[in-house]
């Protein structure tokens, strides 16, 4: 693949020149993000901005996976999508959007919600999951066959005005169930600021580009970012005993 003139007419050099002058990207670099497949779970409040800035910086592939239909209580964070699109499928309506920014992205949709057996079958062909779920139900079942599979995850929740960022490499760092051991106190719904989504979002596309570029990612502890008072704290994460992450049990 290389960096000619893409399906649209525009020369493709020209659209990522602000990240093939980077020294860590650099065309070589460029062409492993074209080369390279991530899964998106979850095309919502996280997904948006994930999607949105994974086609931007020229990933060859993405899957979308999500069972929703948009709604109105969506639009004050899921900035794929418009008051037209009420009643659509999420992740049908997100390819469109994508699309008409990068003409050159191959799209695969998984028009339902995830579950085990969707999970174990295609986590496996795709080079890193990005949990943009709303719920640690969901949440462990890709974690957990993200393990079984030997792919990365990039984990990130939100709530009000504080967000968690955390990547997952199995073999070399913790997984979800390492830091959380029960799920019943995290399962209730909460208010979010749009923003907030898009800065953990953000970060999660940024953490998916580190690590395809073999760059150092978020796996030894938990990022916390606080809105309110506008910083952010890394706390340690040790992997439990007897976990699914632990390759040598």
């Amino acid at each position: 693949m290389g960096m000619g003139i893409n399906e649209s007419g525009h020369n493709r050099q020209e659209i990522y020149s602000r990240q093939i002058m980077i020294k860590e990207i650099g065309k070589k670099g460029q062409l492993k993000l074209e080369g390279a497949s991530v899964l998106v779970v979850g095309c919502g409040g996280l997904g948006a901005p994930v999607l949105y800035y994974l086609t931007a910086m020229g990933i060859g592939h993405l899957g979308l996976c999500d069972g929703d239909n948009v709604t109105l209580s969506n639009l004050n964070r899921q900035v794929l999508y418009t008051y037209d699109d009420i009643g659509k499928p999420k992740a049908g309506t997100a390819k469109e959007r994508l699309i008409t920014l990068n003409p050159n992205l191959k799209t695969t949709v998984y028009d339902k919600s995830i579950n085990q057996q969707l999970a174990k079958s295609i986590i496996k062909d795709y080079d890193i999951v990005v949990d943009c779920l709303d719920n640690y139900q969901t949440r462990f079942i890709i974690n957990d066959a993200c393990i079984k599979a030997n792919k990365p995850l990039v984990h990130a929740a939100v709530g009000e005005f504080y967000g968690q960022l955390m990547t997952i490499v199995p073999g070399k760092s913790p997984c979800l169930r390492c830091l959380i051991s029960t799920k019943e106190s995290y399962e209730s719904v909460s208010g979010v600021i749009g923003a907030v989504a898009g800065v953990m979002g953000s970060l999660q596309a940024l953490e998916v580009v580190k690590f395809l570029l073999g760059l150092d990612v978020c796996c030894d502890g938990l990022l916390i970012y606080d809105g309110l008072a506008t910083t952010f704290e890394k706390i340690k994460v040790k992997q439990a005993q007897n976990c699914i992450c632990d390759v040598s049990s």
